[in-house]
């Protein structure tokens, strides 16, 4: 099945050079909530590839941005150069940012067509879980990366979802850029998925890569924090608590289970100097793999270091980049992978959502 990509767009609206009448009255007005990283870059995206946007009918408004202290607001849409020059002052002079006005109240408050969670990943699910909760209550898409929100109650997320006649998207939960619930959905609807195997932390897989030329683990990681691949807290990704709770979203999507962080086997890559050195002996890579796999009418899960063959292709999978492998009953083994850059990565994902959103709940 053909799928709609942002580059598809702008390689059309090139080829047809069409000219952009930049009108806003039929644009998607959508709230973003959260400006890390990927918020940032989600907000670059936008400002950079409106003009293609645009032309191919997909202009996007942004009417509202929270952070943790406030929000900046305007119903016609907020500009969005400005927007983050504030943001790095601080808010201070910005007329249009209302400090205690929370993400909440601006969901409640504020009309758009979707809201964009991107706030940080806890274990209790929140703040995310409420946002996304009030947004999917208003009748408001939504479209996440946020994943403790759906580990915490994805059950209960979709429901909500559907039960308001709302789309709730989270393709950047797992894998950034990486093609999974959307190539799955649209290539395999008639096979049976029987596993999934994959390497999901950009952080362990570039720890792990400096380990097998010989640094230990202390070493090893300081080195992943200097080039930018780890946070100085990064015990979430060691410890493999992130590959987990991809795990968790994996599970439930595909195979339709009510799974949780409990159900799985998790270990991180703290002590797995042994292994590696075990894995050199068998001419064999250590990767912290996340698996699911149906056993006796069982889902097991885990999250752990194992020795990968050279010859299996998430051995190819090295520095900070991700791979997957689904195993189908017809279709056999399908492998994908990505290379993995940053955050504005992950954006695209968010924003390829927003577009999906739009083109299928077009009138």
């Amino acid at each position: 099945m053909f799928q709609y990509t942002i580059e598809f767009a702008i390689a059309l609206s090139s080829v047809l050079s069409i000219n952009i009448v930049d009108d806003t009255s039929g644009d998607m007005k959508i709230q973003l909530i959260g400006l890390g990283n990927v918020g940032k870059k989600l907000i670059n995206l936008i400002a950079e590839k409106r003009r293609q946007l645009v032309a191919c009918g997909h202009a996007i408004d942004v009417v509202s941005v929270s952070d943790s202290k406030g929000t900046a607001i305007d119903k016609n849409g907020l500009n969005l150069e400005e927007t983050l020059r504030y943001k790095e002052l601080e808010w201070k002079g910005f007329a249009k940012y209302k400090r205690g006005y929370t993400a909440v109240d601006a969901v409640a408050d504020v009309e758009s067509d979707a809201v964009v969670e991107l706030t940080p990943s806890t274990f209790s699910g929140e703040p995310g879980l409420s946002n996304i909760k009030t947004a999917l209550t208003a009748k408001k898409h939504v479209v996440t990366a946020n994943k403790g929100a759906l580990v915490k109650a994805y059950k209960e997320l979709v429901t909500v979802a559907r039960e308001h006649g709302v789309e709730l998207r989270y393709e950047a939960t797992v894998a950034a850029h990486l093609p999974v619930f959307c190539l799955v959905e649209s290539c395999f609807k008639a096979d049976e998925l029987q596993s999934v195997t994959g390497i999901l932390n950009a952080t362990t897989n570039y720890v792990l890569g400096e380990m097998e030329k010989g640094r230990n683990f202390q070493h090893a990681l300081k080195k992943a924090i200097e080039a930018g691949w780890a946070e100085t807290d990064c015990s979430d990704d060691i410890d493999g608590i992130d590959a987990a709770r991809k795990t968790v979203i994996l599970a439930n999507a595909l195979f339709n289970v009510d799974a949780r962080l409990e159900d799985v086997q998790i270990e991180g890559i703290r002590h797995v100097e042994p292994l590696i050195k075990e894995a050199g002996k068998n001419n064999k890579k250590v990767k912290l793999i996340c698996r699911i796999a149906k056993v006796n009418r069982r889902l097991e899960m885990s999250a752990h270091p194992h020795q990968v063959s050279l010859s299996d292709p998430l051995a190819t999978v090295n520095r900070g980049d991700m791979g997957i492998m689904f195993h189908f009953k017809t279709s056999d083994d399908i492998f994908v992978s990505a290379r993995f850059l940053g955050p504005k990565q992950t954006a695209y994902a968010v924003l390829n959502d927003l577009l999906k959103i739009e083109t299928e709940t077009a009138d």
